[in-house]
């Protein structure tokens, strides 16, 4: 069991790495901190630290560093039971002023995404991925027929995720507006409200409830909007800040290209991020070591939820060195996971 100086010591040594990236000697301490203890006692508080595993000698100097269970220990004193401390809160409002102020003005999911993930790795100094919503809790808002010409028509496909895509089909025939309304109607009547997933086998048996003289036109607009709701189908994420990894290349002991090329196959990082099961209002951290995937092992993954009318749809991630600044960082993942939130539930 830790003691509370003992954990002052860890949490003053820590928080002197992160901010010099340079190994934290005793004299170092009482220099900085005010303890209220001789730098005796100081060295032996350190050596039971050592002796425990939550801090190492990176060579024979003096000076010590954290190991991943020196972070964790920290990391769970931020993250307390009632959801988020103070040191993270301090942070919240002006956060969420700076990516409100962009992202109110974006309506289009994609770049709504995109925007978040640059946000991210532009407040925290890492990088960020944000989950495109799952496909499970994603549901068709409305399917959009826009007449372009006689014979050409816009789909649009409108998800309850804010997600609006669009494809042009070529129909056999020319159609009326009113004609084109009317399937739109009966498209909609099937298809609203409905989970994308479910909605395969739905648009074969659509096609059968029109006229025959209408479903050559039908099976184009049906494999039209098969196309858009395949692209809802992808495990998608937006990635942002792979410079910042770059800029700390040296802290991922020569192990930045496999990660990289991890965040390049998409599927991964999602099979990643959705291996992690979050509690309400809490933000969660995976630690160097306690990453089962190699090419995080490096690597510290701060997480949270965002959610559609209270039901968790996807998440929010900053992917940096095990030497970051976890108290800013959370602040930043738990900000945007709640803009994104409340911009899912208006």
């Amino acid at each position: 069991m830790i003691s509370e100086r003992n954990m002052a010591v860890l949490r003053a040594i820590i928080e002197d790495f992160i901010a010099t990236n340079e190994p934290v000697s005793s004299k170092s301490l009482v220099d900085k901190y005010n303890f209220g203890v001789s730098s005796a006692t100081l060295r032996n508080d350190m050596a039971f630290l050592e002796e425990e595993g939550y801090i190492a000698a990176p060579h024979t100097s003096s000076g010590r560093i954290p190991t991943d269970k020196g972070y964790r220990v920290f990391v769970d004193q931020l993250i307390q039971a009632e959801a988020v401390t103070t040191e993270i809160k301090k942070n919240l409002a002006e956060l969420n002023r700076l990516f409100s102020k962009t992202l109110d003005q974006l309506t289009d999911l994609d770049e709504k995404l995109q925007t978040s993930a640059q946000l991210l790795a532009k407040a925290t100094g890492e990088a960020a991925v944000v989950q495109y919503p799952n496909l499970k809790t994603v549901s068709v808002s409305s399917v959009e027929l826009v007449q372009v010409s006689d014979n050409k028509v816009l789909i649009l496909l409108i998800t309850d995720a804010e997600r609006i895509q669009q494809h042009v089909v070529v129909l056999k025939k020319s159609l009326s507006e009113d004609q084109l309304h009317k399937i739109k109607l009966k498209i909609n009547a099937e298809l609203a409200g409905k989970p994308v997933e479910s909605l395969v086998d739905k648009l074969a048996e659509l096609i059968k409830k029109f006229p025959a003289e209408q479903q050559d036109n039908l099976k184009i607009i049906v494999a039209g909007i098969a196309l858009l709701l395949d692209a809802n189908k992808q495990d998608k994420i937006a990635f942002a800040g792979a410079a910042n990894l770059v800029r700390n290349e040296q802290q991922f002991a020569g192990n930045l290209g496999s990660l990289l090329k991890t965040f390049d196959d998409q599927s991964d990082i999602w099979q990643i991020l959705n291996s992690w099961k979050l509690e309400a209002e809490r933000p969660r951290a995976i630690i160097g070591s306690e990453h089962s995937v190699y090419e995080l092992s490096n690597s510290s993954l701060l997480l949270s939820s965002y959610s559609n009318q209270g039901t968790e749809v996807a998440k929010v991630a900053v992917v940096g060195p095990t030497r970051m600044n976890y108290p800013r960082n959370f602040a930043a993942v738990l900000a945007l996971a709640k803009l994104l939130s409340r911009e899912q539930e208006d």
